[in-house]
C-alpha cells in the first residue's frame, strides 16, 4: 500500500477485523521498524533479512494481545499466525 487508506482497504480484504486491530497492526509494523532502525544507527545492528521486521511486529502482536480478552486477543493471534507464516514463504 501506498498509503494508509489503501492499506486500511487492503487488510480489510484479508482479515475481516476491526479498524482498532488494523491500527495495531499498522502499530506494530511501525514500532519495529523504529526499533531495527534504532539498532542500525546506535548499536551499528544491520538486519540480514527483511523477515526480522516482520518477527519483531509479531513479538509486539503477541504481547499486546496478551493484554486483550476474547476476540480481539483472538484476532491478534491469528494475524501473528498470518504474518510469520506470509515471512517464511520463499
Amino acid at each position: 500500500p501506498a498509503c494508509f487508506s489503501q492499506y486500511f482497504w487492503w487488510i480489510a480484504q484479508q482479515f475481516p477485523i476491526s479498524r482498532n486491530l488494523q491500527i495495531v497492526g499498522i502499530a506494530a509494523i511501525c514500532w519495529a521498524l523504529w526499533k531495527i532502525q534504532n539498532r542500525a544507527c546506535f548499536e551499528q545492528k544491520l538486519i540480514r533479512s527483511p523477515a526480522e521486521i516482520i518477527c519483531y511486529a509479531c513479538a509486539f502482536l503477541r504481547y499486546w494481545a496478551g493484554l486483550q480478552s476474547g476476540v480481539d486477543k483472538t484476532n491478534l493471534l491469528a494475524g501473528v499466525a498470518a504474518l510469520q507464516a506470509e515471512a517464511q514463504v520463499p
